[in-house]
């Protein structure tokens, strides 16, 4: 599998470094939204960032790298547990990441890409799935290792059924279901796990 998402790892070496990662990073969406996929060059992200061709060669040799350096930020969110003691505090924390992941600019013109099935970026996108939806492995299999969960329920599915759930329901309804809808749906993906209880999502500031 390729490595392209983990791309820009280890060039932060300073604050010149970081704003030509940055920069090149900005100017590889703006391309994206732009031109498309297909157009994009290593040539048109070098003129729009401000760098030379060979400033981008020495750390993307690619496009496909530039599109998994620009989702890199995108994915470090997920990659520190919540921790809050409990499954459904741990799920109810990366479904609010999620969101303000989904929610940035940034992500909607990534993801509108990402979402096209083109064969240059299949590595990028199932590297891409694989390390969000690897969150919400972890938070299942820390919910067994605690104890809230039995041998008998099934973590890969439950797992998949929120992550994806809350994805395809962005999709449909071209917003992120709110904290009752949230509720909702992982009531219904928890309900095969006994003792398991996902209460009434708090009340919003100023309501009774």
């Amino acid at each position: 599998m390729s490595e392209g998402p983990r791309k820009t790892r280890g060039v932060h070496r300073g604050p010149r470094s970081r704003r030509i990662v940055e920069s090149v990073r900005e100017a590889t969406i703006a391309e994206l939204v732009r031109v498309g996929y297909a157009n994009l060059t290593i040539g048109g992200v070098a003129k729009a960032a401000e760098v030379n061709r060979t400033t981008i060669y020495r750390r993307w040799p690619n496009k496909q790298a530039l599109v998994a350096a620009a989702v890199e930020p995108l994915l470090e969110t997920y990659e520190v547990d919540p921790g809050t003691g409990s499954l459904v505090g741990d799920l109810r924390a990366l479904i609010e990441r999620l969101r303000e992941n989904l929610e940035r600019p940034d992500a909607r013109a990534l993801t509108r890409v990402l979402m096209l099935n083109i064969p240059d970026l299949h590595d990028v996108v199932y590297a891409s799935g694989e390390r969000t939806i690897g969150a919400f492995d972890r938070a299942f299999t820390s919910a067994r290792a605690r104890g809230e969960l039995g041998p008998e329920a099934d973590l890969e599915m439950m797992s998949h059924l929120i992550f994806f759930g809350m994805l395809y329901w962005l999709i449909r309804h071209e917003r992120f279901p709110s904290e009752r809808e949230c509720t909702r749906m992982l009531r219904v993906a928890l309900a095969s796990a006994p003792g398991v209880e996902v209460p009434d999502p708090a009340p919003a500031d100023g309501s009774s």
